[in-house]
């Protein structure tokens, strides 16, 4: 989040050795990566408000009679924390100084994070909770063309893989590093790809143009061996990436900046793929558990069908002239069809005999 030059206070110099660059962070420890917090009210800001308007929605729906999954909102508070680590956490004080730090918070930001974000479906809360008016807003906008082009799984696929060949594999990498807008605008996006990525696959959210459970699970399965080849080849290399601002920096502790290249690119395979396996079966527990709901659906409606048709009773004298009901209709044309089922069923044994 923050770059050498703005990572601490000029006061802090006696805790953060001064480099070539600006300001070098010292030796990490456990208590560094899980303690400290780097100063940066608009993260904080941004991420207190999404924590309030949701924990608001939620208090609105509770107040009303209406029940809330608490998992969805420890999903969504757990992502937002996730967040907050990756920008205002320790691992936010080295991710200018070591590429491991980067890849990690890479890995929050773009896999981790998105995926408690999505299962928290806070716009199936804004839709229960809105007024009328910013609700119909909200229903447009889910409905614009932008909208279904953002959130069609191939195009956060494409995001997804183009991003992670792009940014390390050119110059943009090394330009983020040394220019801190451009370093925020990477955070954002790694958040904003990873959240078109996984939202149409795992996200309780209706979406525009998803895909079937069979079209999600082979997406995954496309998309994971592509990103452990990227990983593979980073791990590979023997070219340093942002070779230039890494040695300028003058670190003397730690690995060679090939060793901690490779740890990070390790870390990112190890774990990328290790997320992909579990979002694998989460995915499938969805497509089983939605046949089971949509199995008791069907058998509620025909229970209902079966319960109405017995409870009507034929009329001796009906009136030619007056309107059908649309129920009956639909309940005699199901018998009918199952008629005729059981007639081809019953003509198709006496013909085996």
């Amino acid at each position: 989040m923050t770059s050498p030059s703005t990572l601490v206070p000029v006061a802090a110099q006696d805790v953060f050795a001064v480099s070539g660059q600006g300001q070098l962070p010292p030796p990490p420890t456990v208590g560094r990566m899980l303690l400290h917090l780097t100063p940066e009210p608009g993260p904080l800001l941004l991420i207190a408000t999404m924590a309030g308007l949701y924990l608001l929605g939620v208090r609105r729906l509770t107040d009303r009679g209406d029940a809330w999954n608490p998992w969805r909102t420890a999903a969504w508070l757990a992502g937002l924390f996730v967040v907050g680590y990756a920008l205002v956490g320790g691992i936010a004080a080295y991710d200018t100084a070591l590429f491991s730090a980067h890849a990690v918070q890479h890995l929050l930001l773009g896999t981790v994070a998105p995926i408690p974000l999505a299962l928290g479906a806070p716009v199936t809360l804004a839709l229960r909770t809105l007024p009328r008016r910013s609700r119909g807003l909200l229903v447009t906008a889910l409905h614009s063309r932008v909208a279904r082009v953002a959130t069609f799984p191939l195009v956060g696929f494409g995001l997804f893989i183009v991003s992670l060949y792009g940014l390390y594999f050119t110059s943009l990498y090394e330009s983020s590093l040394r220019h801190p807008v451009l370093h925020l605008v990477l955070h954002i996006h790694f958040l904003v790809v990873g959240c078109l990525f996984y939202w149409p696959i795992i996200g309780l959210d209706p979406v525009p143009g998803r895909l079937p459970y069979w079209g999600r699970l082979i997406l995954l399965f496309v998309t994971f061996p592509l990103h452990a080849l990227w990983a593979l080849a980073m791990f590979t290399t023997n070219a340093v990436f942002a070779a230039d601002w890494y040695s300028s920096l003058g670190r003397t502790w730690g690995s060679s900046l090939l060793g901690d290249q490779q740890t990070g690119a390790g870390l990112m395979w190890a774990a990328g793929e290790l997320i992909g396996a579990m979002v694998f079966v989460a995915l499938f527990i969805q497509w089983s558990r939605a046949d089971g709901r949509e199995a008791a659906r069907e058998d509620r409606r025909l229970d209902r069908l079966e319960r109405l048709a017995a409870s009507r009773a034929p009329d001796p004298d009906p009136d030619p002239e007056a309107d059908p009901d649309p129920e009956v209709d639909l309940i005699a044309r199901e018998a009918a069809y199952n008629a005729w089922l059981a007639r081809l069923a019953a003509g198709d044994t006496t013909r085996r005999r």
